[in-house]
């Protein structure tokens, strides 16, 4: 291993990652406001320092190996190296400006950012929340791209990033209001019996782990999967078909749809949703007033119906 570092502008690494980023040298000299001679100069120059091609134009524009490597380590480079001139230990949410970022599998955003994200735009009127699509088995490349927060059930938990335990859910069966069986608990035969529909399994480990290996939910005849939680309320209206979901999300859904909730007809099953975030950023007065905001937002009103 050499031990010799070689220095290289950081301005350069500007460059790299407009090259690496855009279809066309042209495109590159655009995002970098530079002429497209002064950009085949900085291309020339990189080659050299990397002592290889980097990117081939063509049809189609293909990075190289070393550009393909490049190509995330440069942006997470720039990422830090923006975040570390714009940190600023003092936060006040009523006049801060910018924007953060959040992130949840689609049932968390459902059931708990809807009531998160009004909060935080109180608290800071000047500021944008962005909620970004949640990527199954990518949280880190997620925070490399500039994620603030994200909420996570503890079977997805990240060990190297810091967290936070929010609060513990249960499952419950959703069921139309109307059907033929009207209980407040799930008889064993009619769960077993019944039919069900379900997102896919991957979807539902995700939110659940380990407890969706038990015997009972194992027994489901499914008969529908979807690749949406929000579509299971709008199967079962007018059907006997049964889901089985978190009880926040199920008693959110009673709110607003002719359903109704049925507790499972075993012990009460519960997982646990986690909030994380990058250890580096533990200290920041942002950070800990997202978390303070989440945690917040436990307290639903009095009388609110799916508390």
């Amino acid at each position: 291993m050499n031990d010799t570092l070689r220095p290289l502008n950081v301005n350069s690494l500007y460059a790299l990652h407009a090259i690496l980023n855009s279809p066309t040298l042209t495109g590159a000299a655009l995002m970098m406001a530079r002429s497209q001679p002064a950009m085949s100069m900085a291309l020339r120059r990189l080659r050299e320092h990397f002592g290889d091609e980097l990117v081939l134009y063509g049809k189609p524009r293909r990075l190289t190996a070393m550009g393909e490597a490049l190509q995330p380590r440069v942006g997470r480079l720039l990422r830090e190296i923006d975040d570390t001139f714009n940190l600023s230990l003092d936060f006040d949410p009523a006049t801060a400006r910018g924007a953060v970022s959040l992130t949840a599998p689609e049932p968390i955003e459902l059931m708990y950012l809807s009531r998160v994200v009004p909060r935080l735009l109180q608290d800071a009127p000047g500021i944008e929340v962005r909620m970004l699509p949640f990527r199954y088995g990518s949280e880190k490349l997620m925070f490399e791209q500039g994620l603030d927060v994200a909420v996570v059930p503890e079977g997805m938990v990240d060990p190297s990033l810091a967290s936070r335990t929010l609060f513990n859910h249960d499952l419950s069966a959703l069921v139309w209001a109307n059907h033929p069986v009207q209980a407040s608990e799930m008889p064993l035969d009619v769960y077993e019996q019944g039919r069900h529909v379900a997102v896919f399994d991957a979807m539902e480990r995700s939110l659940f782990a380990e407890l969706m290996d038990d015997s009972l939910l194992a027994s489901r005849r499914i008969v529908a999967r979807t690749g949406l939680h929000a579509m299971l309320p709008h199967l079962i209206i007018g059907t006997d078909l049964i889901a089985t979901t978190s009880s926040w999300l199920a008693q959110y859904y009673v709110t607003v749809l002719p359903l109704r909730t049925m507790a499972l007809p075993r012990p009460r099953y519960s997982s646990s949703l986690v909030a994380q975030w990058q250890p580096h950023r533990q200290d920041e007065p942002l950070i800990r007033w997202i978390v303070a905001t989440l945690i917040a937002a436990l307290d639903w009103p009095r009388g609110d119906k799916w508390r």
